[in-house]
């Protein structure tokens, strides 16, 4: 069976690294709105299974241990009768609840090899049952790790041998955990631009041979990736990683899997036998890492004032990485980083000479009309107003890139003529991240006109 599934996401707490919240009232009513949110909107964007997101915190632990039923290694949220019907929820079509899946993301550092500095990687897990999340938390207790009031807690590792060790015992728990590098490109991925190394066996040691996927993260794609050799032959799945339930975040990025049976193993199984039908994309150049650069008004003191930015695209990138601006390293962007890899691990690719991999490509329809209407928040009443009248028509999004008819249902209705017109020029390709994304700026979406990546080299004072 096909199953369409978000497996990473995050509690309500994990923008530090500590959770939030000044009374168990306040942190129940955030935990209470996001599984409430995330339930109602996830099926709005054709996801079925979502990742639970910061497990192994104390808070979110507790309330998904209360209000959660089990169902095959499978989660269902057990507030069905207490979610408020949402203004934005259409009425016209029956919507399943989605299932969870256990999940949280935790950042590992260790000493690079031959270098002077640490390295930051950031992990996503799966696990099979609240037996296994609470054994892990046994190991941090053994390790010495921080993690009652952390929402992403950090493993400090002594090198290779030691992440190995560690990651083999936190598998040794239970043969269905999952352990998969997470935005694999970005600053702090495995082979990100901040302590940049080229092969992941330089951080992972003998554990790099049970990674069996990898993740992709919103500003690369499968082209992107397949510039780099040792991909080949690992599965690639796709996340939103979503900090918030707002409907930019949920499900902008998901996997659709090949599943013997709707539960937790055969989820698992299909991962490892890269049984992917699909990723569903985030456009890279409107992930936050895409080009080289530095944003404006960076750094402490400001080392970039206001309107003073720096873009590059791979071949106009300046000597030693090296800010003309303010004389510091640039932030490097993930294309730079898949063609540096590419080139040391003795392919020399271009994009598109990878293996094959089938994805589709989705801007989120909610920022489209935004656009369309001039409006920028995302949640304001008449951009909401208009997202439910699209999905009263199609009811999902995924339609509308997959199927023909739901574009056309839209022209023949009363939708917006500026809406319809932009849903078109996106379909049609008419359409540009002007600039893309940068430095942990996200691309800004244009229509109407394209733009060629290549050759940016755009340094504003």
């Amino acid at each position: 069976m096909k199953i369409q599934g978000d497996l990473h996401s995050h509690s309500a707490f994990a923008g530090g690294a500590r959770g939030g919240g000044k009374s168990k009232i306040e942190r129940e009513k955030k935990i209470i709105k996001r599984f409430h949110d995330i339930s109602l909107f996830s099926p709005l964007k054709g996801v079925e299974l979502l990742g639970t997101g910061d497990i192994q915190f104390e808070w979110w632990n507790t309330f998904v241990k209360k209000n959660f039923i089990e169902d095959k290694g499978f989660f269902e949220y057990n507030l069905e009768k207490n979610i408020p019907k949402s203004e934005i929820v259409p009425n016209n079509h029956e919507y399943n609840l989605p299932k969870f899946v256990l999940q949280s993301e935790f950042i590992f550092t260790s000493p690079v090899k031959n270098t002077k500095y640490r390295k930051k990687n950031h992990i996503l897990i799966l696990f099979p049952s609240f037996n296994s999340v609470d054994y892990l938390l046994t190991l941090f207790d053994n390790w010495g790790v921080k993690h009652k009031n952390m929402a992403r807690p950090f493993i400090k590792c002594e090198g290779t041998e030691d992440v190995a060790n560690k990651l083999f015992q936190i598998k040794d728990i239970n043969s269905y955990i999952e352990i998969i590098p997470a935005h694999i490109m970005t600053p702090e991925g495995i082979y990100g631009g901040k302590e940049r190394i080229n092969f992941m066996s330089d951080f992972f040691g003998d554990y790099t041979k049970e990674i069996n996927a990898v993740e992709t993260g919103l500003s690369a794609d499968p082209n992107i990736l397949g510039l780099i050799p040792e991909l080949d032959d690992i599965a690639l799945i796709s996340n939103a990683d979503a900090h918030s339930s707002n409907l930019n975040r949920i499900g902008r990025e998901f996997t659709t899997y090949n599943l013997k049976n709707f539960d937790y193993q055969s989820l698992i199984d299909s991962i490892r036998k890269n049984k992917i039908i699909q990723t569903t994309e985030f456009n890279p150049a409107e992930g936050k890492y895409f080009l080289t650069g530095h944003r404006e008004s960076r750094g402490r003191p400001n080392l970039h004032l206001k309107g003073q930015y720096c873009i590059f695209s791979p071949k106009h990138v300046p000597k030693n990485d090296i800010c003309p601006q303010c004389g510091k390293e640039l932030t490097i962007g993930v294309l730079q980083r898949a063609y540096e890899i590419s080139n040391v691990q003795g392919k020399n690719r271009e994009l598109g000479e990878g293996p094959h991999r089938k994805f589709l490509t989705m801007i989120p329809l909610i920022e489209i009309i935004g656009k369309s209407l001039n409006i920028k928040s995302v949640t304001s009443k008449r951009v909401l107003l208009e997202y439910r009248n699209i999905l009263e028509i199609i009811k999902n999004e995924v339609n509308l890139w997959t199927d023909i008819q739901s574009l056309e249902l839209i022209e023949n209705s009363k939708i917006s003529y500026d809406i319809v017109n932009n849903i078109r020029n996106v379909i049609d390709g008419n359409f540009k991240f002007d600039p893309p994304g940068y430095d942990g700026v996200y691309g800004n979406l244009k229509f109407g006109e394209r733009l060629d990546i290549s050759e940016i080299n755009l340094t504003n004072n």
